[in-house]
């Protein structure tokens, strides 16, 4: 990729240019380049060596110096682009375009670069952010969908019944304006809006609320949220009771999660056509790009973006245009957030099928083989931020010693036998655990590598031949209810590959875990079930996700939400 630092000046310059010529301080320059003084005059240098400008020290200490361009910005950006196109260079284009630099410059020369990317410009005065994807997306039916981005999705175009505010760590009204709760716990009351439409202009009744909670089925993934439901009535349009078996402190928690936003009851469920009553209504799905539209009729407060396009980008493009992808070269570039993911990868072992992994001995060896500092150091990555919890505040560094290891292999009584080790099929997914694959080698343990993508992962179709499998788990900003539905969700690996004596240990814990009153009551509860895990090791723990993300300047407000993705209601374009 091209040093683009020039560019980067030029267009931080551009508005104080006068006839090409513009006057600035070093500290000026120091601050968009991230960089010291003694760098910023050997950049100018080179610059003035190439051509590109003339440079006039400022005479007098903190008088501004004076750069004179030999070109004008605009033509600059077309030559450059012009010859990007001409070499297939798509990356440096779009590492151009994270500059504040006018769309029509670039807009102008490609029309093929311009459908691409959006760069039509807006349609009178509407604000259209831009951004991709790197895969095709899954299912966005609520009843089944329990991937990050689809789940972020579908919480753009529907609503629940209530939401949890993270700050203050309550329930605060959305759909229903009001609840209740009889004293036994099992009586559930809401009072809903009136007047709130969804997509297709439909009222919002409790009727819909019926509609929704009655979808979730015996062997869904979500059917935990609803499992304890025995009637719903509907006395009126606004009020629904919802009856329980059994009384649960924490089933209004339940209720706010993203999978049970209110569908209507009037059309069946069409996930490319997507009818809620969220901020966003689903205008096209494709192949090539999603794109949302701000819901004019929403009944909360209108989002500042008109639309949204998600375009399908290959993932080696997707480092340098995406703003959810971390890289090391996004960071010289636009704003930067830098986040840390509440979430964390592991390696998980199959404890249904027999194999080594399940040896206490052999899980032990190859927990002080998978050195995650190791492991990022070998291939070049930044220092991880090491994982021995789902959560980063609770995680500290725990001590390994590969000398251990043949001593535990001897212990385990492996033979060398072939082991099946899955990931999933992204570049850096495939390279850390051909990382392990290496590591694992050379103590005589056997790993077949196979890499899956999301589609088997929903179709179960490895999990009679998986030994063990490298993947992620990312929360909500509801810390407790991800928690649970991590062991709860059905598709999800801790209740897929855990044996029947292992999840009975845990759903002891969980009951507790619904049953307190407290955070600091499910906190000690959070902290016992992880050290059910880690002593016995279950599951590996990795590390915390740090993602860096890039934004174009224009974009204000850059807020996230659940999944650590960015809560598009609030962003606007200045």
């Amino acid at each position: 990729m091209k040093d683009l630092s020039y560019f980067e000046m030029r267009a931080h310059l551009y508005e104080k240019e006068q006839h090409n010529t513009v006057e600035t301080k070093f500290q000026d320059l120091e601050s968009i380049w991230f960089c010291t003084r003694k760098n910023v005059k050997r950049k100018l240098k080179n610059f003035e060596e190439q051509g590109k400008l003339s440079y006039s020290p400022g005479v007098g200490r903190g008088n501004p110096s004076k750069i004179t361009f030999h070109s004008s910005f605009q033509r600059e950006v077309e030559r450059f682009v012009l010859d990007c196109i001409k070499k297939d260079k798509l990356d440096d284009i779009v590492q151009l375009l994270q500059f504040d630099i006018p769309k029509s410059w670039v807009a102008s020369i490609s029309p093929q670069l311009q459908k691409m990317f959006g760069m039509q410009g807006a349609k009178g005065d509407k604000d259209i952010l831009r951004t991709i994807i790197s895969r095709n997306l899954s299912t966005l039916d609520p009843v089944f969908s329990s991937i990050t981005v689809e789940n972020h999705m579908i919480e753009q175009l529907g609503d629940t019944l209530v939401t949890y505010n993270h700050e203050q760590d309550e329930i605060i009204p959305h759909l229903a304006h009001h609840w209740q709760v009889s004293d036994n716990g099992k009586k559930w009351s809401f009072y809903l809006r009136k007047g709130v439409r969804f997509h297709h202009q439909g009222l919002f009744t409790s009727a819909d609320v019926k509609y929704t909670l009655e979808r979730f089925k015996q062997g869904t993934p979500f059917f935990w949220l609803v499992r304890d439901i025995v009637a719903i009535e509907c006395p009126g349009p606004y009020v629904i009771h919802i009856h329980l078996q059994k009384s649960n402190p924490f089933f209004l928690r339940y209720l706010s999660a993203a999978n049970l936003s209110m569908l209507p009851k009037d059309i069946p469920f069409e996930e490319n056509q997507w009818i809620g009553t969220g901020p966003f209504r689903l205008k096209e799905r494709s192949k090539k790009r999603i794109i949302l539209e701000a819901f004019d009729q929403y009944f909360l407060e209108r989002p500042f973006l008109d639309r949204i396009e998600f375009w399908k980008i290959p993932m080696d493009t997707v480092k340098t245009v995406t703003y959810n992808i971390s890289s090391k070269e996004e960071m010289e570039d636009g704003i930067q957030k830098r986040e840390m993911e509440i979430g964390f990868r592991f390696l998980m072992f199959n404890f249904t099928k027999p194999s080594a992994v399940q040896s206490h001995h052999f899980r032990t060896a190859l927990f002080h083989l998978l050195d995650t500092h190791k492991m990022h150091a070998d291939l070049g990555l930044e220092e991880p931020v090491e994982a021995t919890s789902f959560f980063p505040w609770k995680s500290r560094k725990r001590s390994r010693d590969r000398s251990l290891v043949p001593g535990l292999l001897q212990l385990s009584g492996y033979q060398g036998e072939p082991l099946q080790l899955y990931c999933l099929d992204y570049p850096k997914a495939i390279d850390e655990a051909v990382w392990f694959q290496q590591q694992a080698s050379q103590y005589g343990i056997h790993l077949d590598l196979t890499s899956f993508d999301f589609d088997d992962f929903y179709s179960f179709s490895f999990d009679d031949k998986a030994d063990m499998i490298f993947m992620g788990e990312v929360s909500t900003s509801d810390y407790h209810l991800s928690f649970l539905g991590a062991f709860y969700n059905e598709v999800l690996l801790f209740r897929r590959f855990m044996s029947e004596q292992q999840l009975i240990q845990i759903d002891e814990r969980l009951e507790e875990f619904k049953q307190a009153t407290t955070n600091e009551g499910r906190e000690k509860i959070i902290d016992v079930i992880e050290d059910y895990l880690k002593d016995n090791h279950l599951l590996l723990f990795q590390h915390h996700p740090v993602k860096n993300r890039i934004f174009h300047p224009m974009i204000q407000d850059i807020q996230f939400k659940s999944f650590g993705q960015v809560d598009f209601r609030k962003l606007w374009i200045k």
